[in-house]
């Protein structure tokens, strides 16, 4: 895996998003597909990961306790297996009326890389946890995976609310 590096985020607008509370996926799954609430009623199949559309989006927000054991020897560890995503969300098709703003205006804790597989994202989400920790940054609220598809590429960012 390459190098990460840690940085801030500075998110001037919400990102809005469509989808559903305690979803039936397990973990973020990097392939696959998933049915979300469409607006008009009913269900809708949607592509997760890599199987997305070019310029599609996805966010998962997964509540510390359940994504991070903490030990006091060696700080904090991911559990694995990843648990299942407390909200999964898409960026919205339609107007505003259908959507659910999850990313509010405000400064985060922020990682990007491009995982390959499963472990790779499991070793950048662990990564951004203990980073987060070793450098004593003060954040709160659930982790957040949001991944991007671009340039035929699945981008993964993981991000933290930060308390400031």
């Amino acid at each position: 895996m390459p190098e990460l590096e840690l940085f801030t985020l500075d998110l001037h607008s919400p990102i809005a998003y469509i989808g559903m509370e305690n979803p039936p996926l397990a973990g973020a799954p990097m392939t696959g597909s998933a049915l979300l609430p469409a607006g008009e009623g009913g269900f809708r199949e949607v592509a997760l990961g890599s199987d997305m559309g070019i310029e599609e989006e996805e966010l998962f927000l997964f509540d510390a306790e359940e994504l991070v054991a903490f030990d006091l020897d060696e700080g904090p560890r991911l559990r694995h297996p990843l648990p299942r995503p407390r909200y999964y969300g898409r960026t919205p098709a339609k107007g505003p009326a259908e959507t659910e703003t999850v990313l509010a205006i405000g400064r985060y804790a922020f990682l990007q890389w491009r995982p390959g597989n499963d472990e790779e994202l499991a070793d950048g989400l662990e990564w951004f946890a203990r980073e987060i920790w070793w450098e004593r940054i003060d954040a709160k609220g659930p982790y957040i995976l949001r991944r991007i598809r671009e340039d035929g590429k699945l981008a993964t960012q993981a991000l933290r609310r930060l308390n400031t």
